[in-house]
């Protein structure tokens, strides 16, 4: 039997065995029951007591039962579990000389550095959208403490990020009136993957395209996360001597649908950071006012029939603390907010923010809708 630690409990394993399409059938607070339909008629035991004196041994064997029924490594199916309500991001250095599944010091040492420099520049991004940040927020930094890095991995070398996507929990109700403060950091995790993941999409569309990026693109790319910083991370990694490649994978959480737009993989070669570069620099010379970004639940609404636009307010964090922010929103996005609100869907809200200590918040909205770092259900 493999050897590995559980870090996971009944929670983690029933979200794995629902996704993969096993069911409950019976059991109690010790253990329960779940089948799998099909021909096999597929039977496991669930044990429910993390603190028993057997729980490890009954969930080990529950791991190599499903290797089985899987077909592939216990391992892989532990780590699966383990990760449920993760989001895993492998960062892949490769080169011809990386046979071995090592790499060489300075190189490594670029990558797990630029690892952090890509979750703060995409931390920064989905607080603030802005060229050059020069000083990162607080929150962003804060971040990047907050993640994890799993084991590296050969296939050239790989390094896995490992972020929260969401917790066990519903994440909001139909109607909802409050915001929660532990959900919101949770979700904060998963916006910033999303953030990650759209800006390098784009910076690998630029870098893709048949000509090269004009100063209007470059701007716009700016809406989608990407910056001077977000730049700077992949070109260390690429410019060293022994990575001629690096390519980013992002694995999204089984129990939280990917968001809508983001690419599964994006690669970076050495001709494609040249044009990451001409971005990087026309970013870092030009000044930009930043946009905010902030996320939560539309908690009031208010219109008068005659009016062209609703009032509206969005309960966020600002410095991880709960408040209000209220907006006029146009027709279309009134509607949107309506809906939000019925359904309990969580918003993102772009534009100018101003939030005096002790007032009233307020902003100039840009951009309103559902939040896409959440799926297309969100």
């Amino acid at each position: 039997m493999v050897d590995f630690n559980l870090n996971y409990g009944p929670a983690e394993i029933r979200s794995y065995l629902r996704v993969a399409g096993w069911a409950p059938v019976s059991g109690g607070e010790v253990a329960e029951l779940w089948s799998l339909p099909g021909p096999a008629d597929e039977v496991v035991l669930v044990p429910m007591k993390p603190g028993a004196p057997d729980f490890t041994k009954r969930a080990r064997i529950l791991v190599q039962d499903l290797a089985r029924v899987e077909s592939r490594a216990a391992q892989a199916v532990h780590d699966a579990i383990a990760t449920v309500y993760h989001d895993v991001t492998d960062l892949r250095a490769s080169h011809p000389s990386l046979t071995d599944g090592s790499i060489p010091l300075e190189s490594g040492y670029e990558l797990f550095v630029s690892a952090k420099r890509l979750r703060v520049a995409s931390a920064a991004a989905t607080i603030r959208r802005q060229g050059h940040y020069r000083n990162f927020p607080t929150r962003a930094r804060a971040q990047a403490r907050e993640v994890r890095l799993g084991q590296t991995r050969r296939g050239s070398y790989i390094v896995p990020i490992i972020s929260q996507a969401r917790a066990p929990e519903d994440v909001y109700s139909p109607r909802q009136d409050h915001i929660d403060v532990v959900v919101e950091e949770t979700l904060f995790d998963r916006r910033v993957t999303a953030t990650m993941s759209r800006a390098l999409g784009v910076l690998e569309e630029m870098a893709a395209a048949e000509r090269e990026p004009t100063k209007s693109e470059i701007n716009d790319s700016i809406g989608e996360g990407v910056s001077y910083e977000l730049c700077q991370a992949l070109a260390k990694v690429v410019n060293t001597e022994s990575v001629n490649t690096l390519d980013v994978s992002f694995n999204w959480s089984r129990v939280a649908a990917p968001p809508p737009g983001t690419p599964a993989q994006v690669e970076f070669n050495r001709e494609a950071i040249e044009i990451v570069d001409r971005v990087s620099d026309h970013l870092k010379t030009k000044v930009y006012t930043s946009e905010h970004v902030v996320y939560g639940m539309v908690t009031d609404l208010s219109r008068h029939p005659e009016d062209d636009n609703g009032r509206v307010g969005v309960q966020t964090l600002i410095q991880r603390r709960s408040r209000t922010v209220w907006m006029n929103l146009p027709d279309t996005d009134y509607h949107t907010a309506v809906r939000c609100h019925e359904a309990g869907v969580p918003v993102r809200v772009r534009g100018s923010l101003t939030s005096p200590p002790g007032g009233q918040a307020r902003m100039s909205v840009v951009d309103f809708g559902p939040d896409p770092s959440l799926g297309p259900d969100s």
